[in-house]
């Protein structure tokens, strides 16, 4: 077995609420000869799911996940007002700043970049999972900042050492954080989505 496993999810209709950063084009690029580089390491690229650049974002709060099974419009109807208060007031206290990828990890189900701690986004994640009450299933539980690269379309022809030479990749991506959106997905992964809030987060000088 090689530990990796394929998405039945990939370019399905989905459904879930999320808060995220979308990737900027200088981040797209960087991103795209990362893949390029992981695509190699695969042995071609149609070993691997990838999505169109512009789809590439930082999954910062899952509201309503899309791998969990409720009614989602539902809970988002109980709980839209706090969401919008939560990510309105941090969005007022968080300025702009650039979050740091320096490593690369091939997970069961996916190549992710990794951002080294980020104290803004861990905030934002602490308030809502304090304001907001669970959904059926539980609440999101969140060790790292990533951002997903490829999923594996034929995950048992990737080489034996595939994990540890993706972890070996030299990695210096800097992803400017200017703004958030909160998204209600409907085809995964964010291949469609409509956006139901926009939130610029503010230049240092406007924080009180």
């Amino acid at each position: 077995m090689s530990g990796f496993t394929g998405d039945p999810l990939w370019q399905q209709p989905a459904q879930s609420y999320n808060i995220a950063a979308m990737a900027e084009a200088a981040v797209q690029q960087d991103a795209a000869a990362l893949i390029d580089r992981v695509a190699g390491i695969a042995g071609g690229r149609d070993r691997l799911h990838i999505a169109p650049l512009d789809t590439l974002h930082l999954s910062l709060y899952g509201v309503a996940p899309v791998r969990s099974r409720f009614d989602k419009d539902a809970y988002w109807a109980d709980v839209q007002s706090i969401v919008l208060q939560v990510l309105r007031d941090w969005a007022a206290r968080q300025a702009v700043s650039t979050l740091r990828f320096r490593s690369l990890k091939a997970t069961s189900a996916a190549v992710i970049a990794v951002a080294e701690p980020h104290d803004g986004i861990w905030a934002l994640r602490a308030a809502l999972a304090a304001a907001l009450p669970p959904p059926p299933g539980g609440a999101p539980k969140y060790d790292l900042i990533h951002m997903t690269l490829a999923r594996y379309a034929q995950p048992q022809a990737l080489p034996s050492d595939f994990a540890a030479r993706i972890a070996a990749l030299p990695v210096a991506l800097e992803y400017p954080l200017r703004q958030v959106i909160l998204m209600k997905e409907t085809q995964y992964p964010s291949l469609g989505f409509e956006t139901l809030e926009t939130q610029a987060l503010r230049a240092p000088e406007m924080i009180a």
